[in-house]
């Protein structure tokens, strides 16, 4: 008996042992990942559709890389939050979280990954905001939610809507998003009441005539820039009528006034916005400037610069854009690759 109980005194001492080293390992494994993150400038993933695969690459501006590879979409989004680098995946996936550089874990969040996929997630102003594809076996509609935290720092979900939304921007309690309807291949602009958690339509002029590529924050004003969107519904003369205007909107998010204007060119490339001011590139490479009330301010030919080599370059192909207060960042891939970029 007492040979027993010392066998189980044994085995447990040595389980504890190899518990204590786990946690150690670990802890160390995090300290070092986190000091491995403050060596890089950049996180990028790529994913090819050819061979199912995703590489995650830490990047710095001495061209030191670091990657990581997944099978499957793996790094769809891509969210910073302090030394975490959160990696959300395609569908409903498991995500991953990088806890600095080089350690990561599975990310299960709170929601059921059967029910929810997500299409994106941005910062607000308590907390992460989650676009949320809702997978309800509906046919021919995109549905969706979105996850956030409220002023009073209560984790809700919205009510489900029947759009498939694509951007979001939190200011003055409210949640300004855009999405698009699967039947009507209309685009809506919109708004949650954090108060109340409704979703609620901006009144637009003409709220079918942009596409919303851009949704930003100028000089505390909610502002999108757009290229025309042509709807099922759209007759030859609509669409003549949408051709060749980049249509652009200013929101107070106090008072929710809307002020609309359009510009005259094809297209928009990208936009962002620049010392309280909003500039954006057209697709004769004209950079055009405008005040957060949309008053035009300046313009300036850029097509002999090398930011215009970039989208002229019939090799390569601008996968996307980033901006920091100082830079733009471009992110660009080989014209014939099967990979698509992401920050």
């Amino acid at each position: 008996m007492k040979s027993k109980k010392l066998w189980i005194f044994i085995l447990f001492s040595v389980g504890l042992l190899v518990l204590g080293f786990g946690i150690l390992w670990q802890k160390y494994q995090l300290e070092k990942s986190t000091e491995e993150l403050d060596k890089y400038d950049y996180v990028v993933s790529s994913y090819s559709y050819d061979d199912q695969k995703t590489k995650l690459f830490f990047l710095n501006n001495q061209g030191q890389v670091r990657e990581h590879n997944f099978n499957g979409f793996k790094g769809g989004r891509l969210y910073q939050e302090g030394k975490k680098i959160y990696v959300y995946s395609f569908g409903s996936r498991l995500n991953e979280v990088f806890h600095g550089a080089t350690f990561s874990t599975p990310y299960f969040g709170k929601l059921s990954f059967t029910k929810y996929a997500t299409l994106f997630v941005t910062k607000g102003e308590k907390g992460r905001i989650e676009g949320l594809s809702v997978e309800d076996g509906k046919v021919g509609l995109l549905t969706s939610r979105l996850r956030y935290t409220n002023p009073k720092n209560n984790e809700l979900m919205s009510p489900t809507i029947d759009l498939g939304l694509s951007k979001a921007l939190e200011a003055d309690s409210k949640i300004f998003v855009t999405g698009f309807d699967l039947p009507s291949t209309e685009m809506y602009f919109l708004y949650l009441d954090e108060e109340t958690n409704e979703l609620k339509r901006l009144n637009l002029n003409d709220p079918y005539q942009s596409d919303f590529q851009e949704l930003l924050m100028v000089d505390e004003k909610v502002m999108t820039v757009g290229n025309p969107n042509f709807t099922r519904f759209d007759d030859e003369k609509k669409r003549e009528e949408k051709k060749n205007k980049i249509s652009l909107a200013s929101v107070d998010p106090k008072t929710l006034e809307v002020k609309e204007e359009t510009y005259e060119a094809k297209r928009v490339l990208f936009a962002y916005p620049f010392k309280n001011r909003l500039r954006f590139l057209t697709s004769d490479y004209r950079l055009v400037e405008y005040s957060s009330d949309l008053e035009a301010i300046a313009e300036k030919d850029l097509s002999a610069t090398e930011l215009a080599k970039f989208f002229s370059d019939a090799d390569s192909k601008v996968q996307a854009i980033r901006y920091t207060e100082d830079k733009l960042i471009v992110l660009m891939t080989p014209e014939k690759s099967s990979s698509q970029a992401v920050v």
